[in-house]
């Protein structure tokens, strides 16, 4: 992976200030509706970790679970077979 990561700048936008968020795959969001550029750059002092990169680790750390965990518990609650079990393997042949 290269060395790219996500940037946080503030824009404004009319009478209103907003987030620009440019994330590594190029795609750009813009994010909030703030009063002031001081809030704005508050938001992104606050959510300064966007723009860290774990380099260390090449596993997401998302703070809801990872989506393999969820798609386990869905499995175990339809009675599903696990990734890669036959269940999977036949999805879609009836």
């Amino acid at each position: 992976m290269g060395g790219a990561s996500t940037i946080l700048t503030s824009v404004k936008e009319g009478d209103l200030w907003r987030v620009q968020i440019a994330w590594p795959s190029g795609t750009t969001h813009y994010f909030g509706k703030f009063g002031s550029e001081r809030e704005a750059l508050g938001w992104i002092d606050r959510h300064r970790w966007l723009t860290e990169r774990d380099t260390d680790s090449a596993k997401i750390k998302r703070p809801w679970g990872s989506v393999s965990q969820r798609k386990s518990a869905v499995d175990v609650a339809t009675g599903q077979a696990e990734a890669g079990g036959p269940a999977v393997e036949q999805q879609g042949k009836n």
